[in-house]
């Protein structure tokens, strides 16, 4: 099986653009089970990689119409809540507090479109920002503490400087 499917020709095009053929199969994986009884499936779990081949098939469907109809399906429920509502409140107050919902600001702004970053990479993302964020901290702890090790420093060496002038000019005052 897994010899087969390195054998399988690129699907992809010189380009790098990803060229799919139409299926001319009876139902969908046929040609992988060609020659696999269901009773060898059952009894041997190594088969399973058929299963595997599939993958490329159902991203697609899940990207592009799973994903669409989704989308869709939120869209009508969405319209239909907001015309339930507005009815709702014309018959409540027998016409007197209704409105027109598509003449509002209440208009239905649907934002269920599908997410183009899966929860795995939010997931990397935060904790790329955590540890980037650790990192930011701790130079600027360290940082913050080199300075006042060098003003401290600086400091120390001034009053030293001082205190060697000002005993040197007392030393100066008992000569005189």
């Amino acid at each position: 099986m897994d010899i087969a499917y390195m054998c399988e020709p690129s699907i992809r095009d010189e380009n790098g653009v990803i060229q799919v053929r139409a299926s001319e199969e009876s139902y969908f994986g046929e040609h992988v089970m060609q020659g696999v009884e269901q009773s060898q499936f059952a009894q041997n779990p190594a088969l399973t990689g058929a299963t595997k081949s599939q993958d490329f098939a159902q991203e697609l469907y899940e990207s592009r119409i799973a994903s669409m109809q989704r989308f869709v399906s939120m869209c009508v429920m969405f319209h239909e809540m907001g015309r339930s509502v507005e009815n709702f409140f014309s018959r409540l107050t027998f016409g007197l507090l209704g409105y027109r919902y598509d003449r509002t600001h209440s208009i239905l702004r649907v934002a269920s479109t599908a997410s183009p970053i899966s929860g795995a990479d939010v997931r990397e993302r935060v904790h790329l920002l955590r540890l980037s964020t650790k990192v930011k901290r701790s130079i600027e702890s360290i940082s913050f503490a080199w300075n006042n090790y060098k003003q401290r420093k600086q400091t120390h060496a001034i009053r030293q400087v001082e205190h060697n002038c000002n005993t040197s000019s007392s030393s100066n005052l008992d000569l005189m």
